[in-house]
């Protein structure tokens, strides 16, 4: 059975490349060839196949790869933060959009820490979302509470 390649093991195998070029022991035609296909290797197999032909000192020996990341959540709480975000802005003109705000940035905790992704935008979103519920509520109140004319 063949075993999936992992991204840690395509780091490896260009590393073993690298070095071989440095050396001079590839050129650099042959070296972009297989920096290519390791790139679209999908087993472990095919990376050896670039490396296995090199002096010894240029092999590399397959591990297990990393398994699967387990984070706090996937990119689903991601996506799913991104689109409360979203529809918390037009309902917050019906005053509810403060419920799916605050269900984006629960949502966007909820996926793994990064950088600026789908979580991020749809906690902003979310946020402004809640900020315009509140000041929809306010202005209906103020609406409701002062009297306009004589």
């Amino acid at each position: 059975m063949e075993v999936r390649a992992a991204n840690e093991q395509r780091a490896e195998v260009l590393e073993q490349l690298t070095r071989a070029l440095d050396a001079r022991a590839l050129t650099i035609d042959e070296y972009d060839r297989r920096v290519a296909a390791v790139g679209t290797a999908t087993y472990v197999s095919q990376l050896v196949g670039q490396v296995g032909d090199l002096p010894p000192e240029y092999g590399w020996i397959p591990h297990p790869g990393a398994g699967p990341v387990t984070g706090r959540g996937g990119p689903a709480y991601g996506r799913t933060a991104l689109i409360l975000g979203i529809v918390s802005l037009p309902l917050s003109m019906c005053l509810v959009g403060w419920i799916f705000g605050i269900l984006a940035i629960l949502y966007s905790r909820r996926g793994p820490a990064g950088g600026f992704g789908p979580a991020m935008i749809g906690r902003v979103f979310g946020i402004v979302g809640i900020l315009l519920s509140i000041g929809g509520g306010l202005s209906v109140w103020f609406a409701l509470t002062h009297s306009v004319g004589p």
